[in-house]
């Protein structure tokens, strides 16, 4: 189990090894890739939003809103392993980032659908 927490470890800082020398910057570091994720994001909602009924806007805002719930608490589980650790905002980040853009992608394929 501790391996698989290290192999996960070393996977979510790869990409961000080469910019940030500590601890400290690798989580703002993580944290501003997590909000660039954030932005896009929130402009594909936009966008589908902008594309559907006002039956499909409110159902897509319910969903988004579940989902936003369902992201938060993602991501606290997954960075509780690391609880009381320097490492945990970074893993928090990490996870937050990941599912946001899983997330874009799938509206973003949903307003594929859309203009289809």
């Amino acid at each position: 189990m501790q391996l698989v927490r290290y192999i996960l470890i070393i996977h979510l800082l790869l990409p961000t090894l080469t910019f940030a020398a500590t601890q400290v910057e690798l989580n703002e570091q993580s944290h501003q890739e997590y909000l660039v994720a954030d932005k896009a994001l929130n402009e594909t909602y936009g966008r589908l939003m902008d594309s559907l009924s006002p039956n499909r806007r409110q159902k897509l805002k319910t969903a988004q809103r579940a989902w936003l719930r369902f992201r938060d608490a993602q991501a606290e589980l997954v960075s509780s392993a690391w609880e009381g650790g320097s490492i945990r905002p970074l893993i928090h980040s990490e996870e937050l980032k990941r599912l946001t853009e899983q997330r874009t992608r799938e509206l973003q394929q949903q307003l594929q659908n859309e203009s289809n």
